[in-house]
């Protein structure tokens, strides 16, 4: 009875997902017209505001013989300009380092506007009656109609998943087990993709990893369930209460995750002899680390860890970035909470990601585990196009050590 329900389940949702994937595709252009449409309109202002400040010069007046010209006033006050532009220059470069400013969320470009709220205060006093017009709509559309049904389709995946896994969590542990779970779990994400909603992009399908360990950069907790639309893992990460922490209880019925608390030692030592213990092991799904250990604005890639290079000789690296333009998918959680955070995604327009799979790094015969973690960082950076900076992503949390000061 049971198995029966599943399936049906599982055909109801594959027809589902693949009735939307030809829709999200015409949703994704309608969008990338439209914003191209309102930065038309942020130029026109701005070419008609510039028109309007900009006035024929007047001509200097001549000095009188024998008088000392005085400087006029206009004079004066460029030249206090021109110091104060200097002085907030300077404090610009003091304040503004390269590393603050990847644990906020990343500046729209200047010329381009989403129509999203939150963006709002950059283009006041910049937006004629049409793009006024064309916000108020959007407000009314996605509050109005997308976000009620994203909150209801989200609660509905998230019971759907807790009820699955725990049904398959009373299976023994067999190879038959795990092929279930990895059929039942994976369509169940994939729904949550349509609803959050998540445009997937995914480049170089036959590299997906099938076993061993895969390393990731780290924006959001949206990368899991991206990944976890084409490959079921093994995952690991730091313990979290409330609905996060009821999606990784669900997870752990059916599968070897590994959860632990970032500040306790223990649970680090024996993350890392279970980590090398699961790698050795013959049919156990791969292993997704985030070696950040933080999230990163998707801008750059900072410090791995090594502790996962030094476990396996041989690392599956996979690169992930979201486009801006549609919604921001970047989480700051020392500001943001998690219910915070997902009316934020579910009020965007859309999440649009690539992912690249990238061919196997192997360790060099003298590489030691820092340079390999470097090696493999470089590559993710370079596949995603973002910067490779060598600092620790947890001065987000922490002041740095002093011998780094």
């Amino acid at each position: 009875m049971w198995l029966q329900l599943i399936l049906l389940i599982l055909l109801g949702i594959s027809l589902f997902c693949g009735s939307l994937e030809f829709m999200r595709y015409w949703y994704q252009k309608l969008l990338e017209r439209l914003f191209a449409y309102s930065s038309r309109q942020l130029q026109m202002v701005q070419e008609r505001q510039q028109r309007r400040c900009t006035k024929p010069k007047q001509k200097p007046e001549q000095p009188q013989p024998g008088r000392r010209a005085k400087p006029s006033r206009d004079a004066l006050n460029a030249r206090m300009e021109q110091c104060c532009d200097l002085i907030a220059d300077g404090l610009r470069l003091v304040l503004e380092d390269e590393v603050t400013t990847r644990f906020a969320a990343a500046e729209p470009p200047a010329g381009e506007w989403n129509l999203l709220t939150r963006n709002l205060r950059m283009r006041r006093g910049k937006l004629n009656w049409r793009l006024f017009l064309m916000w108020t709509l959007s407000i009314l559309l996605r509050y109005g109609l997308l976000v009620p049904v994203r909150t209801v389709g989200c609660c509905c995946c998230l019971l759907l998943v807790t009820l699955l896994t725990a049904v398959l969590g009373q299976l023994p542990e067999l190879s038959f087990k795990r092929r279930l779970v990895h059929l039942v779990l994976r369509p169940c994400f994939r729904l949550a993709t349509c609803f959050i909603p998540i445009l997937r992009r995914v480049h170089n399908e036959q590299l997906r990893p099938r076993m061993g360990i895969c390393v990731c950069n780290h924006t959001s907790p949206l990368d899991v369930l991206v990944l976890m639309c084409d490959v079921h893992y093994s995952l690991t990460g730091q313990r979290h209460n409330g609905i996060l922490g009821i999606i990784q209880r669900a997870l752990a019925r059916t599968s070897s995750h590994l959860w632990f608390e970032r500040g306790a030692l223990r649970d680090r030592e024996s993350l890392t002899s279970m980590l090398r213990l699961h790698a050795t092991e013959r049919g156990k799904p791969p292993i997704l680390l985030f070696p950040e250990g933080t999230c990163i604005n998707n801008t750059a890639v900072m410090q791995f860890r090594k502790g996962s290079f030094a476990i396996s000789n041989v690392i599956y690296p996979i690169a992930l970035h979201y486009d801006r333009r549609f919604g921001d998918a970047f989480w700051d959680s020392t500001r943001c909470s998690v219910l915070r955070y997902i009316i934020m995604v579910i009020s965007s327009w859309t999440i649009l990601c690539d992912v690249w799979y990238m061919p196997p790094i192997k360790r060099r015969p003298t590489e030691s585990s820092i340079e390999f973690a470097n090696r493999v960082k470089a590559a993710i950076a370079a596949q995603a196009g973002i910067e490779d900076l060598p600092w620790d992503g947890n001065l987000k949390r922490w002041n740095p050590v002093r011998d780094w000061q």
